[in-house]
């Protein structure tokens, strides 16, 4: 039986809002920031820098590095993810939580898309930001997002994480809302429980 779900998104694809509507419609905790915390706490190390793998551009001296230095914040965040999964009924966003959990047929994969200017847009009105040097922050946020993803699953997991193939579902919530997007993972994650699963 499925009672783990996980959600990767593209940056202004909605996902943080609709992972949080899916864990309201299900009464299942969201585990996000939390994942982090707990991480740091447990393993006894910096939270920022555990953040800063997940989240941040890497430099070139970091790209000679990464794997090494950040191999115990990883091992880490993947414990932590793991105890999240055993006890079940629970939505994970982000942190590679589709990779870690890969083979595990509790978990429903999910990934978020949409189109990079309906992203750029999203994260321009999201953020408040104006005019053309408002629209140019916004495109930068969503490069930087996109380039440090890409990054870290290529140098932690060697994978393309735009790969449809990591996930159950992919969804393009480009002309999308919030709720639509919600109803249409919770009726696919429905009918997937339904059969059994994989």
């Amino acid at each position: 039986m499925k009672d783990v779900i996980t959600i990767s998104r593209q940056m202004g694809s909605g996902g943080r809002l609709i992972a949080e509507l899916i864990s309201a419609k299900l009464a299942w905790p969201l585990a996000a920031k939390e994942v982090v915390e707990e991480a740091a706490q447990a393993a006894g190390v910096d939270e920022l820098k555990i953040r800063r793998i997940f989240e941040h551009r890497l430099s070139m001296q970091d790209r000679i590095t990464f794997q090494q230095r950040s191999a115990k914040y990883l091992d880490a965040v993947s414990t932590t993810i793991q105890e999240f999964a055993n006890r079940g009924r629970v939505i994970l966003l982000g942190r590679a939580a589709n990779l870690i959990l890969a083979g595990n047929p509790r978990v429903f994969r999910v990934n978020l898309v949409a189109e990079f200017d309906t992203r750029v847009q999203r994260i321009a009105d999201q953020c408040r930001l104006k005019g053309k040097k408002g629209m140019e922050d916004a495109r930068k946020q969503v490069l930087d997002s996109d380039y440090a993803r890409t990054a870290y699953h290529n140098y932690l997991f060697n994978v393309d994480w735009q790969e449809p193939m990591n996930y159950d579902l992919v969804l393009n919530t480009t002309d999308l809302t919030i709720e639509q997007a919600a109803e249409a993972v919770l009726c696919a994650f429905e009918v997937i429980r339904g059969t059994g699963g994989r």
